[in-house]
């Protein structure tokens, strides 16, 4: 019997110790939440530094760079205006400002996007310190983490900003209608609405979702204090009603909404350079991409918790049914003592649960506005979704598992630990990248032996063309050509969006030679091209029979795909020749046929209508 007690004590210890330090940890975070989330802060910072430092500058960034690179507001504005990037101009103006102040770093270029995220963080973990135990509260912080928005709070772009924006708005929007607040309390949390809404949509367009969630919290609150007064479903003109719209609140948005009038024009230039060949052209499916690729993973358990507790709320409704006796022989299960623990009451007002609900709608709303106006649509510009995600998930949680012991510890250690082993696998896959491309470079000096010394490399992918250059030696990366062909890449990628972003900054932006591909063959003798297999530039020399040789170099690069692509496909080295190597062709059937500059422009909008593509050039 002794040595069967001595194992059974020898069995709990380890449960009676884990119970110890779970109960002095919520009881820390409960003494001072604030220090809690200084040291997620810290965490925080301590991974985006380290995964922005393995990870290498992009297209997009790329872009944001050299716009920032001018010297002031004015030329910043007039390269937006050009259509280098179709993007308001506060992501550039931040960006610049940090490359004065520090030194052109990658951290330091990505210190706007940080900042932003940090401020969704904060803002979120205020609103559900408010409504929560502070444990419960920052794991709801740390949940949001785990989803793909984190991975934007170390790029240099606006929607990490925006981001976290939207999440500030909401956080003073529920201040600002909270009648326990004192006035001065609500004032302000008005101004900080309209700020962050501003804002927002000076950094992205699509910030403009962010209205929406407000705007129908809004409109519920004031029917719910319409039916409150009358104790009926109040009409549009009922004296409930209007007494429940309170005026400060519309005014915001409208106000809020001002800075569009300044954007409309380049809205409307943004909308026709890049709509007709867009990459993300609207439709149903970035809205399934959008919960699939923003929420990740994390979508799936969250949902199976939506649905545990649609079950308990419909057996709880049952069991409401059930006479004494019946529920008293039911008690010892698991899911009845479960329901006897849950709190009756809701953790948020109903309006609230309206906005909230608007958020995880969030790339419904996206579709709706692309469609009537824009065209254009990917998961990026609705990730505030994960915000959505993150509070309902955390609230409904709350509310199933208030009363289990430690519930809000283990809540808050299952998503830490989450967040930390996806950190980890991105920081592998940024390694992997990051080697992958000093791969192709490393391997290109054995690929310059077939062409003359000092000969072009042409670069025609752009995912590649701009960071090659930015990571490349100089005197590799003066060496760098890239040629453009609109007609040929709309016929065979069936996009362009990248192409105009460098096109409208050629002359403005660019040390790297941007020119119509006509322009390049007629100068050209023999050059090196760095592409995939299946590159637009392969099939359009074909297609005018120059000659294009894959060399037999294996670059062993296969990452360079992923979240932030630096090529779109395996990049591999071929040899080709321009119009000075042509002239010694005897046979009529293999002499080249000549690009024109004129077909290379962004002018021609019509694709020949399925055959030859020398027909569409020769109409």
């Amino acid at each position: 019997m002794s040595k069967a007690l001595l194992v059974e004590s020898r069995v709990e210890k380890p449960a009676a110790r884990l119970r110890r330090i779970g109960a002095r940890l919520e009881s820390q975070i409960d003494r001072s939440p604030m220090r809690a989330f200084l040291w997620l802060t810290m965490l925080y910072l301590a991974v985006v530094f380290s995964l922005s430092s393995l990870k290498l500058l992009w297209l997009d960034e790329l872009i944001t760079l050299h716009v920032a690179r001018l010297n002031n507001v004015s030329a910043i504005w007039q390269a937006l205006v050009q259509g280098a990037d179709p993007n308001p101009p506060i992501t550039h103006i931040l960006v610049h400002l940090c490359r004065h102040l520090f030194g052109e770093h990658e951290f330091v270029l990505r210190i706007p996007a940080a900042i932003g995220y940090w401020i969704g963080l904060l803002s979120l973990f205020l609103y559900l310190r408010r409504r929560l135990p502070p444990t419960w509260a920052l794991g709801g912080t740390v949940l949001s983490m785990t989803m793909a928005a984190f991975d934007y709070s170390y790029e240099s772009r606006s929607y990490a900003i925006f981001y976290g924006l939207a999440m500030l708005a909401f956080l003073c929007w529920s201040i600002a209608v909270d009648s326990t607040r004192s006035v001065i309390n609500q004032r302000f949390a008005l101004v900080g609405m309209i700020f962050a809404l501003a804002a927002g949509i000076s950094t992205n367009y699509f910030a403009v979702l962010a209205f929406l969630p407000i705007a129908a919290g809004e409109l519920t609150r004031a029917l719910r204090w319409g039916y409150d007064s009358s104790q009926q479903p109040p009409g549009l003109s009922s004296p409930g009603l209007l007494r429940g719209f309170q005026v400060r609140i519309w005014v915001a948005l409208v106000i809020a909404a001002t800075p569009l009038l300044l954007y409309r024009h380049l809205i409307a230039h943004s909308i026709a350079q890049f709509a007709p060949y867009a990459w993300n052209k609207v439709s149903l499916d970035q809205v399934s991409n959008s919960y699939t690729e923003m929420v990740e993973e994390v979508l799936y358990p969250i949902l199976a918790l939506f649905a545990f507790g649609i079950l308990i709320s419909l057996f709880a409704r049952i069991l409401s049914t059930l006479c004494p006796a019946c529920r008293a022989g039911l008690r010892q299960r698991w899911i009845v003592a479960l329901i006897s623990r849950m709190p009756v009451r809701f953790v948020v007002r109903v309006h609230e649960a309206v906005a909230i609900f608007f958020l995880m709608a969030y790339p419904i709303l996206g579709y709706v506005v692309a469609s009537i106006r824009g065209g254009m649509l990917s998961p990026r510009f609705v990730i505030p979704v994960c915000f959505g995600f993150a509070i309902a998930a955390t609230l409904l949680s709350f509310k199933l598992f208030e009363r289990v012991p430690q519930a809000g510890v283990v809540f808050l250690c299952l998503w830490l630990a989450w967040f930390l082993c996806r950190e980890s696998v991105v920081g592998y896959w940024y390694e992997e990248q990051k080697e992958c491309f000093y791969k192709v470079l490393n391997h290109l000096p054995e690929a310059e032996l077939a062409v003359p010394a000092g000969a072009p490399i042409v670069v025609p992918d752009p995912l590649m063309a701009l960071t090659f250059q930015h990571y490349a030696p100089p005197q590799l990366a003066s060496r760098i050509v890239f040629p453009i062909d609109f007609l040929a890449i709309r016929r065979y990628r069936h996009d362009d969006s990248p192409e105009q972003n460098l096109w409208a900054g050629r002359k403005t932006l660019y040390s790297l030679p941007i020119l119509p591909l006509a322009t390049f063959q007629q100068s050209a003798g023999q050059y090196l091209i760095l592409a995939s297999d299946g590159n637009w530039l392969l099939e359009d020399l074909s297609q005018h029979r120059y000659s294009v040789e894959r060399l037999n170099i294996n670059t062993r690069a296969g990452a360079l795909g992923g979240f932030t692509p630096l090529s779109h496909g395996t990049a591999v080295f071929y040899v080709a020749s321009g119009d000075k190597n042509s002239d010694g062709v005897s046979s009529p059937d293999l002499v080249p046929l000549p690009f024109r500059v004129s077909e290379n422009l962004p002018y021609p909008k019509v694709l020949p209508a399925g055959g030859d593509l020398r027909a569409g050039r020769e109409r």
